[in-house]
């Protein structure tokens, strides 16, 4: 006859150490969820407002008209302001009035198309090093393609990190009109680095 050993089931203890752990994933899980969603609104925000900044950039270009982008940090928003067609009728006699491109710099901030960040994120505008005081300001994109060097931060609370640099992204806008990301808050020199090159 064979000699038959019962079969060995697993402890209480085990059983326990093995719901603890369960219990500690299904605890962690919407934190970990909730924050990499918050870092993700972060990205898809700073995309937005980065490439709507390029579109300005490229159309003032195509349309030898000036162009501004308007960012309001108090409130959190940022809008872009499109020139207005106007008939210029003082020109020579004889000759058919002619359409150019004016921006109204008396245009009501109201009137504006803004975009507001979501809840608890904030926006912060510098001029070369230098932190603007919260406020409301205009950059002008120039019928060549010039802009003020500036930089764009954008940060967000709802992103749950122990490191700031994950909480924020940095928008740097150079001279020429080039657009540069980076993570965290980088405020340095506006000179082209090689990852702008051909942009």
């Amino acid at each position: 006859m064979r000699d038959r050993r019962p079969e060995r089931g697993f402890t209480l203890i085990e059983l326990v150490a093995v719901m603890m752990v369960i219990a500690m994933l299904v605890m962690f899980a919407p934190l970990a969820l909730d924050s990499l969603v918050a870092e993700r609104e972060l990205e898809s925000e700073v995309s937005r407002l980065g490439t709507t900044i390029e579109a300005i950039h490229t159309q003032a270009i195509l349309d030898q008209a000036p162009y501004a982008m308007h960012f309001d940090m108090e409130e959190g928003r940022w809008a872009y302001q499109a020139p207005d067609e106007v008939e210029q009728e003082d020109v020579s006699e004889g000759d058919e009035p002619v359409t150019v491109y004016r921006l109204d710099l008396e245009l009501d901030e109201a009137e504006l198309d803004w975009h507001r960040l979501p809840a608890n994120f904030k926006l912060t505008l510098y001029e070369g090093k230098r932190r603007l005081a919260d406020g409301s300001y205009r950059v002008l994109f120039s019928p060549d393609g010039t802009v003020p060097p500036h930089t764009i931060v954008v940060e967000s609370d709802n992103v749950s990190s122990l490191d700031d640099a994950d909480r924020t992204r940095t928008i740097k806008v150079n001279f020429p009109g080039f657009v540069a990301y980076s993570i965290g808050t980088r405020i340095e020199d506006y000179k082209k680095t090689e990852a702008e090159l051909g942009r």
